[in-house]
């Protein structure tokens, strides 16, 4: 079983604001309705791969490591590709954990991967 919680975020325009998360499936759903891919990349087949981890409030624990970057058919779009993921954790954090599960994932390590591509 690999290690840490892993999810994939991809862009979504429909995507609503979640108001409180009490699931793991709700911190996958609050960032996507906060990521915003460059305009104009249109599904340019980037990726992304952030490793972090949050403490109880719902802030980011430290700083964010990239694992992995894929350039697409884009690659000249790469600097904006990144900005816009991390304005998506600037926008969105802290993110609004409910008391206990905040308690239950503070320091438990996320894997979040950003694809601009067209879901299959």
């Amino acid at each position: 079983m690999p290690e840490g919680i892993q999810g994939v975020v991809r862009p979504n325009s429909k995507a609503g604001r979640v108001l409180h998360i009490n699931t793991l499936r709700e911190v996958f759903q609050a960032l996507q309705a906060c990521w915003h891919p460059p305009g104009g990349s249109g599904y340019s087949g980037q990726e992304i791969t952030l490793r972090l981890s949050f403490k109880r409030n719902g802030e980011v624990l430290g700083k964010p490591r990239i694992t992995y970057y894929k350039p697409g058919t884009q690659g000249e779009q790469r600097e904006s590709f990144t900005r816009s993921v991390r304005e998506a954790f600037e926008r969105c954090t802290p993110f609004p954990f409910t008391e206990s599960f905040g308690a239950a994932i503070a320091g438990r390590i996320f894997s979040f991967r950003f694809v601009d591509a067209q879901p299959m």
